[in-house]
Formats: C-alpha cells, sequence, structure tokens
C-alpha cells in the first residue's frame, strides 16, 4: 500500500481505512462482500482462527471458512442490515449463525454495514467469545449509539488521523492500487479541498466504528494522551461521561497518577511497539467510590509518518475472573494445609478406564516408595489384610451401586505395606460419581492413617473384656445364691421376701445384659465374633423373638402380621439379637400398654424388617449418631444403658451387607428398620 503526502495532506483510499481498522481490532473481524458472501479482509486475529494466510482465505466462501452451512437468508438479513435507519454501523446479532466446529463454536457472529466513501457497502463480522463477557455489552452499545445518526463530513483541517502510514502497515488488500495524477497547479486548491473532505469522511467513519465496537476502546493523541475518541463501553469501565473528551489522561482521571499502569501507556508511546497488559489491578473513582478493579488491557501505537502520534487502548474487566481465581487459590491452599495437617492420603480411580492415581501419602499407607503408575488389583486388593479382602469386595459392590448406596463409601480396614510388610489401620471415606445410567464413572476419596487410634481401642476393649469376665464370676454367684433363697421363699410362702428376691434377680439381669453388650463389643472389634450364615425362614424367628420377649417384659401388646414363608441366608443368632434388641428399646421408650408393631416387606432380592413403637420419639440432630459406639441421647430421662445396643446392631448388619436406619418424630413414636440380602 503506498500513502502520497501532497502538500501536507494525507491522500488514501477507503479500503486502507478498513484494513488499518481491523487490523488494530482486538477481537477477530473480517468484511465480507454482503451478495456473494465471499471474504475481502480479515485481521490477524481471525487468521490465527482458521490457521491460514491472507492469500489462503481471501475470495472463499464465507461460510466454507467456518465450517458451517449458511442460511440463503443471510444475503437478505445483511441488506437490511443495510438499509435500517440510524444503526447501520452498529452491531447486530447474526440469527441462526452457530458454528458447530472448533474453534469457531466458541464464538457469537454479530455484523454491522460498513459504508465506504466511494459509496459501496460491505459487512464487517465481528466474533465475540462467548466466554468473555462481552457479548452483554452489545445492546447497551446499540441503545447509546442510537443517536449517532449518519455522521456528515464537514471539510476543515484534518487532525492526527488514526491511521498507520503506509511503511508501517502489514495488512494487505488484493487489488489495492493508487494512481497519482499530476495535476496543474491552478486546480491544486480544488484538490486540496477534495482531499479535505475526503479524510474527514475517513476520520468520521473511523469514529463511528470505534463508537460501534462492543470492546471498550478509547483513543488518546499526543504524549499528553488527550482523549479524543471514546465509546460508551470504555464510559462505562471508567466510571465517566462523554465530558472527558478533549482532557489529558490526568484531568479525566486524575486518580491513575502513581498506578503503575501510567508506566504502561508511556511505554507504548515511546518504544511505538503494541503492548499487552493481563489482569492489571487500577483503582478508579466511580460514583464517588474507589474501586479496585482488574483489566486486560492492550495498547497499539498509532503512526503518522513513522511517528507515534496516538494509541488506541482496548480494555475488557476480568475483575471477577481474578478474584474467583484468588478464591480459588486461596481454597485450595487451605485444603493442602488440612490434608497435610490431618496427614491424609488422596486416591482417584477412573471408573471407565480403570486408571487409580495415588497421592505419596496414600501410597505410604500402602507401603508403597516408587512414583510409578499404581494399579487396583495389584497395589490395593493385595496389599490388603486376607482378613478384610471379602468384605471390602462386597462393600466395594455395594458402593458401586447407585440405588442401594447412592455411592457414598465410608469403610475401615488393615494393609500390610507392600514392601514394609507393616499392619495399618485405614480409616477411607469417599464418593462414585455416575453417570446418566447409573454407571460409575469417577471414585475419589481419602485415606487415614487410624492405627494408633486402634491401638488404643484394642487396650481398652481388651481391659473391658478382662472386666467383664471378672464382673461375670461373683455375678454368677449372686444369680445362684437369689435363686436359692427364691426357693426357700417359695417353699416358707414368705411373699414380702419373695417380691425383694424378684427385684434383686431382675437387676442381675440387666447386669448381666450390659456385661453381655460389653463383651460383645470387645470381640466385635478384636474380629472374634464370627458371622455363621446359614438358609433359615425368617417369619418363625420373628415369631419366637416375639415370644420370647413378651414373656420377659409384660404390658406392650406386640402386634406381628405373617404372611408368607420367607428364606434368607443370614446368621439366625445374630439377626435374632439385633430384633432382641429393637424390640427392648421399643418397650423402653415407650408408655405401658402402647402397642409396639413388627412388620417385614420382601423386595427384589431384599427384605426390609421393622419395628414400629409409640415412644417419645427422637429429634432429627440425634438420628444419625444413634448408631454409634457409646451414643446416648442426652435427655431427663432415667432410663439406663451404655449407648451400645444399636451400635452392636449396626455392626451386624453392616456384617450382613445389610444397612439399617430410623424414622422418628419426636413425641410420636419411632420406626427402626433393617435390610437384609435374601441370598
Amino acid at each position: 500500500m503506498i500513502t502520497f503526502v501532497f502538500k501536507g495532506i494525507i491522500q488514501m483510499q477507503n479500503k486502507t481505512i478498513i484494513s488499518d481498522f481491523i487490523r488494530l481490532a482486538p477481537i477477530p473481524v473480517c468484511i465480507i462482500e454482503p451478495n456473494n458472501l465471499k471474504l475481502e479482509a480479515a485481521n490477524e486475529q481471525f487468521l490465527d482462527l482458521v490457521n491460514g494466510s491472507h492469500a489462503e482465505i481471501l475470495g472463499k466462501h464465507f461460510g466454507n471458512i467456518i465450517g458451517e452451512h449458511v442460511s440463503a437468508t443471510l444475503p437478505a438479513f445483511f441488506h437490511q442490515l443495510k438499509a435500517a435507519p440510524g444503526i447501520a454501523s452498529l452491531p447486530v446479532q447474526i440469527p441462526a449463525l452457530e458454528a458447530s466446529i472448533a474453534p469457531f463454536s466458541g464464538y457469537s457472529y454479530f455484523a454491522s454495514a460498513l459504508e465506504e466513501t466511494s459509496g459501496e457497502s460491505k459487512i464487517a463480522v465481528w466474533l465475540i467469545s462467548k466466554t468473555s463477557g462481552q457479548i452483554e455489552q452489545i445492546d447497551a452499545i446499540v441503545a447509546d449509539n442510537l443517536s449517532l445518526g449518519q455522521l456528515e463530513a464537514s471539510v476543515k483541517r484534518p487532525g492526527i488521523e488514526y491511521i498507520q502510514m503506509a511503511e508501517e502497515n502489514q495488512f494487505n488488500m488484493p487489488g489495492d492500487s493508487l494512481s497519482l495524477k499530476f495535476q496543474a497547479h491552478d486546480r491544486e486548491q480544488d484538490e486540496m479541498l477534495e482531499s479535505w473532505t475526503e479524510l474527514e469522511r475517513s476520520r468520521e467513519w473511523f469514529k463511528n466504528m470505534v463508537h460501534s465496537s462492543p470492546v471498550a476502546m478509547l483513543i488518546t493523541k499526543g504524549e499528553d494522551m488527550v482523549f479524543d475518541v471514546i465509546n460508551e463501553p470504555m464510559l462505562n469501565l471508567i466510571g465517566r461521561d462523554a465530558s472527558v473528551l478533549g482532557k489529558t489522561w490526568f484531568e479525566a482521571i486524575p486518580e491513575l497518577v502513581g498506578q503503575p499502569v501510567v508506566d504502561e501507556l508511556f511505554y507504548a508511546y515511546r518504544t511505538g511497539l503494541t503492548h499487552h497488559v493481563p489482569a492489571v489491578g487500577i483503582t478508579l473513582v466511580k460514583n464517588g467510590e474507589s474501586m479496585l478493579g482488574y483489566y486486560d488491557l492492550t495498547y497499539t501505537p498509532l503512526k503518522e509518518n513513522g511517528q507515534v502520534v496516538g494509541l488506541m487502548q482496548t480494555a475488557t474487566e476480568v475483575t471477577e475472573y481474578v478474584k474467583s481465581k484468588d478464591k480459588l487459590q486461596k481454597a485450595y491452599e487451605q485444603i493442602r494445609l488440612s490434608k497435610e495437617a490431618a496427614e491424609l492420603g488422596t486416591f482417584d480411580m477412573d471408573m471407565v478406564t480403570g486408571r487409580l492415581e495415588w497421592d505419596d501419602r496414600c501410597r505410604l499407607l500402602f507401603g508403597i516408595s516408587h512414583s510409578d503408575e499404581v494399579e487396583f488389583e495389584r497395589d490395593f486388593l493385595q496389599n490388603l489384610h486376607p482378613e478384610d479382602l471379602d468384605r471390602i469386595n462386597s462393600v466395594l459392590a455395594y458402593v458401586f451401586d447407585k440405588q442401594a448406596s447412592n455411592g457414598i463409601y465410608d469403610i475401615e480396614y488393615r494393609t500390610i505395606g507392600y514392601e514394609d510388610k507393616r499392619l495399618r489401620w485405614i480409616r477411607a471415606k469417599g464418593q462414585v460419581y455416575f453417570d446418566v445410567h447409573d454407571q460409575p464413572l469417577r471414585f475419589i476419596g481419602s485415606v487415614l492413617d487410624i492405627t494408633e487410634q486402634k491401638e488404643d481401642e484394642q487396650r481398652k476393649n481388651d481391659f473391658i473384656g478382662m472386666a467383664s469376665h471378672e464382673l461375670k464370676t461373683p455375678l454368677t454367684s449372686i444369680n445362684a445364691y437369689l435363686q436359692l433363697l427364691q426357693h426357700h421363699a417359695n417353699r416358707n410362702q414368705e411373699s414380702t421376701m419373695l417380691a425383694t428376691i424378684e427385684k434383686s434377680l431382675n437387676q442381675v439381669k440387666r447386669m448381666t445384659r450390659m456385661i453381655d453388650g460389653f463383651l460383645n463389643v470387645s470381640r466385635l472389634e478384636s474380629g472374634k465374633i464370627a458371622i455363621d450364615k446359614q438358609a433359615f425362614e425368617i417369619t418363625a424367628l420373628l415369631k419366637e423373638v416375639r415370644e420370647e420377649t413378651v414373656a420377659l417384659t409384660t404390658g406392650y401388646p406386640v402386634n406381628l402380621s405373617v404372611t408368607d414363608e420367607v428364606m434368607v441366608y443370614a446368621d439366625r443368632n445374630k439377626i435374632g439379637q439385633v430384633l432382641q434388641n429393637l424390640l427392648g428399646n421399643a418397650f423402653k421408650y415407650s408408655m405401658p400398654g402402647s402397642e409396639v408393631k413388627m412388620s417385614y416387606l420382601t423386595e427384589n432380592d431384599h427384605i426390609t424388617i421393622s419395628v414400629t413403637d409409640q415412644g417419645i420419639g427422637i429429634k432429627p440432630e440425634h438420628q444419625q449418631k444413634l448408631f454409634e459406639r457409646y451414643y446416648r441421647v442426652e435427655s431427663n430421662s432415667t432410663i439406663s444403658g451404655f449407648g451400645i445396643g444399636l451400635y452392636l446392631c449396626a455392626e451386624i448388619i453392616i456384617r450382613h451387607q445389610g444397612k439399617i436406619w430410623v424414622d422418628s418424630e419426636f413425641g410420636k413414636g419411632s420406626t427402626f428398620s433393617f435390610r437384609l440380602p435374601l441370598n
């Protein structure tokens, strides 16, 4: 492109203005012919998207370039856009144009009409990133610029023109040509006037393009940075109005003095190099209040005859992005510190590919020192304690069933280190995520070394077991003496003595049950309680437990409705203990005479058994903790207990791959239920 200077007046074709504008635009822009939709110009950002050169794409159909079938109505839309009064140069979103091929699928498409000084019309297509947050500004731009109208050129001396001269222009339009006609001296003034007029039209067209841009843009001239052209998005961004035009940067925005962004401004102006500053913090006064924001800034020098005469400045606010990133970084750091303080290890398993990832802490808990890829079978299952392997496999099958577990994973197990052969107790918690077909996709969680805690518990259980055994010996003797006294009192018909002995025997029974409970906890946590599964008919067990419990505790009618016989595969004695405990609690927490109901329901391959009372009920905040060891609801009740009965029930049901829960309304009663697999 050649630019001729004739007696101080710059003469250039209108295509120079178009090409310079789109080249300086901070977003992908192209110019197309509205009738045949062929591309006539594009900037570097657009070329980066298509990964091609000017020669490769110029003259090609727009639809072929973006890889999308373009509707036949698009030319008609462009002609309507050209004919729209007052807004011909404002960007309007192109209807029904949504590219499906990357990278064009990540953009929305806007169009504005351009009228060259020759009267020929073109269409500028703007590509706005869907994630840039700039699309929302377009409606405001259109509304605020309707008053622009058709700018009429006036004849006056030209000021600084915001185009780079020929020797700096890196954008080449095909077919550009200039012919210099040497005119006679007596026509010199007419040519000068015509050049001024043409130049002013180009200037007004350029200003109109800046105003219609959806990106915040500002043109300053001179080293004093005098505001010459500014669009509405930039005014909104800096919190000012159009009165800033004609003022220097520091008159228009005095709070910039002393801020680092000033150095960036002068660097771009004095070096003549395009300068991009990402996520720079700037404090602006908006509505009388100082506000810190973060902005992506681009400074593009504008040159005349090789000298920098102004700057084109574009800005995008990224405050929310920076704050979100900062919050995310802080949260990540907090999690990292918490994980290190708690000595947690983490695992992440892709259920589709089978790929398993362990962090360093997790590797340590399985006795692995290498950093090679870990495998589920080799590094996890084979390093479990042999006595825990079957149980873990059953739990995993349960966890991977969304309907049964909702993907919740919470378990304790033992590992034997692959390299150090050290036995460790592990507490693992995690979550399985499923696809729309309820198939497991991902399994993530954390592991914690609880070996020391388990060793303490073992020492405590050993003590409880020893103490319980020692207590049972004298308690057995006391029970025998009381039975002997009862025999003599019966023979002598001493009614008062018999009543006293009966009360004493009941207290001995209560004490025996408590001691048995402690012994069972000790055996359970020592792994000495075995689950002996056999096939049996469960309705017979329900009747048996009901009769035994009612015989021991009078005054509570128990309603049991038996329909079909149901065969289950479980430990009959252990399930009997669970039923006895649930019935005993129903009696304990209900008023004498209130009914207790036993029921069961078979569904698919499971049976659900429930015990319902009309007792005092349980508050919601206590319901999830009832099955924890030694947990008792704090109340003014004098009901005795150590909080081990429901814990034992839960452990027995879990060892049957079942589930136990409570539904209760405070003051109205409770329903305790457990579910067992039939097979």
